[in-house]
């Protein structure tokens, strides 16, 4: 005797649910690619990659020139239209420390690890729109120590209307300020947004270290499968964790390891594009907090 086809059917059903939800549990695949060959000139400095997150395709322009840097920012705000609406603007921005690039080679101690609190921000993320990422590093290869003329970018983080989320930002805020000469006027740490949508408690919790109780959060990776619907994130290889981002390494003149260049740019997006998301879902159902 057959199998009623309504039976058949629902438990059809119920194994692609389950082979679904399965599939939800694997870790997103994270890749990069040019978007255009390796330019034979170095003195081009403005590479566009495309970064898989998943599913979703992010447009990623590293630049290494401050020219560079704020024709980006004028043509993706023109073209978003970014103040088109009433609403406030929601840009994410990661930064990333190296070591001092006339010290590389003896410095001791703590302070030659490159993450060091002490050693200056060499790189930064920031992604617009959701989609486009610019990752824009000094250029240290000949001592580069600021940012020079990026005035768009400037004028971008200063807005009242644009709302900047990250990590750290009470830390990141005043470091960018005393190093980069970048001031933001409304920064927001993404913990806090997202505390106000899933309580304190799911953000933050204490924990007992070398005899004292300190505060641990759930770090991008827990943020990101509490609020973006169970997404699973691998953790950053120590690599990455450990690595020295005043080295220039995706194009010609500047190649110490294109390899590492381009996964360092890859978690650089990875890092600026789900804290975009983690942001944007968590003030669409809860709004801001409080300044």
């Amino acid at each position: 005797m057959q199998p009623k086809k309504g039976k058949r059917e629902n438990k059809d059903s119920r194994e692609i649910a389950m082979a679904e939800k399965e599939k939800s549990k694997a870790p997103v695949q994270l890749t990069i690619e040019r978007d255009q060959p390796p330019p034979a000139n170095h003195y081009e400095v403005d590479p566009v990659m495309i970064v898989h997150i998943g599913s979703h395709f992010i447009e990623t322009t590293a630049a290494f020139k401050d020219f560079a840097a704020a024709a980006w920012v004028r043509s993706t705000v023109s073209d978003l239209r970014l103040f088109r609406g009433g609403g406030p603007v929601v840009v994410s921005l990661c930064a990333f420390r190296g070591l001092p690039s006339g010290y590389r080679w003896n410095l001791k101690g703590p302070q030659s690890h490159p993450n060091h609190p002490s050693n200056q921000y060499r790189a930064i993320a920031i992604c617009i729109g959701g989609s486009r990422v610019l990752f824009y590093q000094l250029d240290n290869w000949f001592g580069g120590e600021d940012p020079g003329n990026i005035n768009p970018l400037r004028d971008l983080l200063e807005n009242r209307k644009v709302v900047v989320v990250g990590w750290e930002m009470a830390e990141m805020v005043k470091k960018l300020d005393r190093e980069w000469g970048l001031k933001v006027a409304r920064p927001v740490d993404v913990r806090k947004i997202a505390a106000r949508t899933y309580g304190k408690d799911a953000i933050w919790w204490p924990k007992p270290e070398k005899g004292k109780v300190v505060m641990k959060d759930v770090g991008l990776e827990g943020l990101a499968e509490l609020a973006l619907d169970g997404m699973q994130l691998e953790k950053k290889p120590a690599r990455v964790r450990e690595a020295n981002w005043a080295q220039n390494g995706i194009h010609g003149h500047y190649n110490h390891n294109e390899e590492e260049g381009l996964e360092l740019i890859k978690y650089a997006t990875r890092d600026a594009v789900i804290t975009h998301q983690i942001a944007t879902k968590c003030i669409k159902k809860s709004g801001l907090p409080q300044e």
